[in-house]
């Protein structure tokens, strides 16, 4: 008994019923436990107790005679071997009537094998068969699964692919095959006929017993990293120690593919990275050229496009490599995308680029200005999307060119789109999608940031309510910011700085007084409107 082997490379009683039907075996109860695994046989010994150093996991041989001169029960005796862990029970009577009932019926309930063996068998040969075939069974079943694994890695070798392995896996083992990502996203599967009515079942242990499935799982290893996970799914109590072994052999063939699915996709994202940044840059010797090139990787440049570029802060540090926020670039793609399926999006380090189809002709401008904004609603949405989540932050932001109506014209939008990304961030802070045609004046007031004229006209504009600021109750600054804003409508504005409209009146009339001339002439109103936003820039 010292050396028996492990369950887990065992025969099934199912194995071991096959192999004693020539002898006459017949199952008489206990169906439901046919997938119990046989380690070893033992017969009963001649007197108490009858069976001596029970590990589990054995068939026990019995006579019924023998049974009845120790002055045992049957019902007692399997009650003992099944709580002992004992695989399953044999014995040897003269016919199916001769077993008690209560025995049969105790041997369904705990749904414990239970054989029948012609009265006339000889228990040691049945033993010693038993035990040679369990001692042989894992030497054949490791041949069968390498013999199996050269098959897949043949399979492999020759450019089959994951899913090429999975289907030959699965016509194979005549199991539903899975394979997963480390992220547990069903990258391939293959099902015989019987199961594909499982195809759209959730792959969870509650959800498969449901319907009867039992799965077997297996990490795909890579450098010590789980890259994905193989499945083997069948109907309960069919798994045996083959296919345990297949999916430990299996599992390292599928890792391979992984890393050359990995290098190839680095490569084509290298090459699309390249060939997207010659576009942007303008790196082409003809314009049909580089279309018909961005046509061959699946992008159409004969519609017009727009640039955007989002980026983390400058003074924000890289993410830990396992960090929530070392995701975002992946988030924000998958979000672009999901909005403008289209789009060419290239990542670096730091930054995300997508070049962005807009829907219309050059003909059509108010239903062309429509999708524009329309364009950048949605990516304002997948930025807004991106940065949920538990641990999100405003860390990056986004910058959009003008709309490009020629593939001549979309290196201009990509230096607008940068532009923007710098002046909106600096200026309104991070976390923001800031569009280059909605920046206004403040594309010309940033790069002026500096020169000392910049300041000098703040100063002369509004020097005499800046020095009132301090010592006013009348806000000069905030209340000429909502009187523009507001176009000078007086019962808008009042109502938004919660006034009433006489106490507006009346801050108009002291700014009017410190300024030295009246709020109706227009050059002014531009000079004041000019140095608010100069405000705006001095103050970043």
């Amino acid at each position: 008994m010292s050396t028996a082997p492990s369950p887990l490379s065992s025969a099934s009683v199912r194995h071991i019923l096959s192999l004693l039907a020539p002898q006459g075996a017949q199952l008489v109860a206990g169906t439901e436990g046919l997938h119990r695994r046989v380690t070893w046989a033992s017969r009963m010994r001649a007197r108490l107790p009858a069976f001596e150093s029970v590990r589990g996991g054995e068939l026990a041989l019995l006579s019924l005679s023998q049974l009845r001169r120790l002055d045992e029960t049957l019902p007692h005796l399997l009650d003992s071997l099944y709580k002992a862990g004992v695989a399953a029970v044999a014995v040897s009577a003269p016919s199916l009537e001769s077993l008690e009932q209560e025995a049969i019926s105790l041997a369904n309930s705990l749904r414990f094998p239970l054989f029948l063996l012609p009265a006339t068998v000889m228990l040691e040969e049945i033993e010693r068969e038993v035990i040679t075939f369990v001692v042989g069974f894992r030497g054949e079943n490791e041949r069968r699964a390498t013999e199996i694994s050269h098959q897949l890695m043949q399979l492999s070798a020759h450019g089959a692919g994951i899913h090429g392995i999975c289907e030959q896996l699965s016509r194979i083992s005549d199991k539903w095959i899975v394979v997963q990502d480390a992220a547990m996203r069903i990258r391939y599967q293959a099902a015989p006929p019987d199961y594909r009515a499982y195809l759209h079942e959730p792959l969870n242990e509650e959800s498969l017993r449901q319907v009867g499935l039992a799965r077997n799982m297996m990490p795909i290893s890579a450098r010590h990293d789980v890259v994905g996970w193989l499945s083997m799914i069948g109907h309960e109590g069919e798994f045996d120690y083959l296919e345990r072994l297949i999916l430990g052999l299996v599992a390292p063939i599928l890792a391979l593919e992984f890393a050359r699915e990995r290098e190839r996709s680095e490569v084509e994202s290298r090459y699309q990275s390249e060939a997207l940044m010659d576009v942007l840059r303008g790196n082409y010797a003809q314009p049909e050229e580089m279309i018909a090139r961005a046509r061959l990787l699946g992008y159409d440049l004969s519609s017009m496009q727009v640039v955007a570029i989002f980026e983390l802060a400058p003074d924000e540090p890289d993410f830990a490599q396992n960090g929530f926020q070392s995701q975002w670039q992946r988030r924000l793609r998958e979000e672009v995308l999901r909005a403008c399926p289209a789009a060419w999006v290239s990542s670096e380090a730091r930054r995300l680029i997508a070049l962005l189809p807009v829907a219309g002709t050059e003909d059509d401008k108010e239903p062309v200005a429509e999708n524009e904004q329309a364009t950048l609603t949605h990516l304002e949405r997948a930025l807004a999307r991106a940065q949920q989540g538990q641990g999100a932050s405003n860390a990056y932001s986004g910058g959009v060119g003008y709309l490009s109506r020629t593939i001549t014209s979309i290196p201009q939008s990509y230096q607008q789109a940068g532009q923007a990304l710098e002046i909106g961030r600096r200026l309104f802070g991070n976390g923001k999608l800031h569009s280059f045609a909605q920046l206004g004046i403040y594309r010309l007031l940033f790069h002026l940031h500096g020169h000392h004229e910049l300041a000098d006209f703040y100063e002369e504009t509004l020097g005499p309510l800046l020095d009132a600021d301090t010592r006013s109750s009348i806000d000069p600054i905030g209340t000429l910011e909502n009187f523009f804003l507001y176009n000078g409508n007086l019962s808008e504005t009042a109502r938004a700085m919660h006034l009433h409209r006489n106490s507006l009146l009346y801050r108009l009339g002291r700014i009017e007084e410190l300024l030295g001339h009246a709020l109706e002439d227009p050059e002014l109103r531009l000079s004041l409107q000019i140095a608010l936003k100069i405000r705006h820039v001095l103050e970043r």
